[in-house]
């Protein structure tokens, strides 16, 4: 696969799968983890090669992991098993696996300490975790929840820390030559939702005259996109227009997430088949996580739609008056499983997976600079209902795994 990387002509795409997917609150879990997780799925993968993985740590276990004694552990536990930690997730800072997250996700924000200071601890256990001569990423909180808007002395802060850390980067590329890159991580509902808001907080803060020519060369370099798939299709963007304006302004995806949101196309359905439909749906209102709901009428033309958002599932099912009157389609953030494409009456966004990697293979003047970090996040296994599960979660993502390094060998 031929990709325009950030550095050099020419970049080899590297794939991981996302461990936040693991309970993992210190650092013994996520060694456990390693063991009793990653080892078999790098087994059932391919047992001859090196697996890439990318790491979450929380708040706590990344304080832990710094320990020197802990960090001597930890790349020994991942080069032993031929485990490549390329990329962290570094979106969630508190417990991902308590009994309901929802919008504690989105905190701390980025305006606050505690986040800059999170994201430097992972910064460092990743320069020295990470490979010899490998780019690093970590994809983080797009700011903040969307809701109460941020004021703008919370927005100048939050640019004004990403900066920060952007510099301190740039000093450590040019007295260590370790590169890591800051992909900010739009999501529907956030104060950066999609691209666009991406872009526009992009070039209101990192761009001249706010910043001196070299602060704003910083932030071109080191704070990056991280593309989302199922986020982008939940807000029904255009990838291949996004992609070009990203181009177009110089910036740079850091990594690529892969993930397939639910979609229900209601105009295919009579009132029986929405009946079902509606009673399978249910079957993903979950308590743990925020699952975004978005539609756009059919009735509105291509010039003057606009994308609707519920800030969750059971809401926007509970908003229903009368089958008979749903229209268009529906779109969930909820993670399922990237191999499938249909199951019953729902269909998945797995097009838009295809898609990106097509846009992504072909180097040109409308493509972006990019990475060739691909980190598979299918976070939700353990709140899937049973019947979309495989008999373990290691044959699972094994088999998301595959289904992707597939994919990827059909573009090169």
């Amino acid at each position: 696969m031929s990709i325009n990387p950030i550095f050099g002509k020419y970049a080899v795409p590297q794939v991981g799968y996302c461990t936040n997917v693991h309970a993992s609150r210190d650092l013994p879990s996520i060694l456990r983890n390693i063991d009793q997780y990653s080892v078999p799925i790098r087994q059932i993968v391919d047992p001859e090669r090196p697996m890439g993985v990318g790491l979450w740590f929380s708040e706590e276990s990344a304080k832990q992991a710094l320990d020197s004694h802990n960090l001597v552990a930890l790349e020994l536990a991942l080069s032993k098993n031929q485990l490549v930690p390329f990329t962290f997730n570094g979106f969630p800072q508190g417990d991902f696996h308590r009994e309901i997250v929802k919008h504690d996700v989105y905190l701390p924000t980025w305006w606050t300490e505690q986040r800059l200071e999170y994201t430097r601890n992972l910064v460092q256990i990743l320069d020295r975790i990470l490979p010899s001569g490998q780019v690093g990423s970590i994809s983080t909180l797009p700011i903040a929840w969307g809701s109460p808007k941020p004021s703008e002395e919370q927005m100048e802060q939050a640019a004004s820390n990403l900066l920060t850390l952007a510099r301190e980067l740039r000093h450590r590329f040019e007295t260590t030559g370790r590169r890591i890159l800051i992909a900010i991580e739009p999501e529907p509902g956030c104060c950066l939702t999609d691209s666009r808001s991406f872009r526009d907080f992009y070039n209101r803060y990192f761009s001249a005259p706010r910043l001196s020519e070299r602060d704003a060369e910083c932030a071109r370099e080191f704070l990056t996109l991280c593309h989302d798939v199922c986020h982008a299709a939940v807000m029904f963007e255009d990838q291949q227009e996004e992609f070009r304006l990203l181009r177009q302004d110089g910036i740079a995806i850091g990594k690529v997430q892969v993930s397939s949101a639910i979609e229900l196309d209601w105009d295919g359905l009579d009132v029986a088949g929405r009946r079902v439909a509606m009673d399978q749906l249910r079957k993903f209102a979950e308590d743990r996580y925020l699952h975004q709901t978005t539609w756009i009428e059919p009735s509105l033309t291509s010039l003057a739609r606009s994308v609707s958002l519920t800030e969750d599932l059971p809401t926007a099912l509970g908003g229903i008056a009368a089958l008979e009157s749903l229209q268009g389609k529906w779109r969930v953030h909820f993670h399922v499983p990237i191999y499938l494409d249909r199951f019953e009456s729902l269909s998945s966004t797995r097009g838009e997976i295809l898609r990106c990697v097509d846009l992504l293979s072909k180097p040109g003047e409308e493509s972006p600079n990019f990475s060739g970090h691909f980190e598979i996040e299918t976070y939700a296994w353990g709140v899937l209902p049973a019947e979309l599960r495989e008999e373990s979660l290691q044959r699972g993502i094994a088999k998301e795994f595959c289904w992707f390094q597939s994919l990827l060998s059909t573009c090169r």
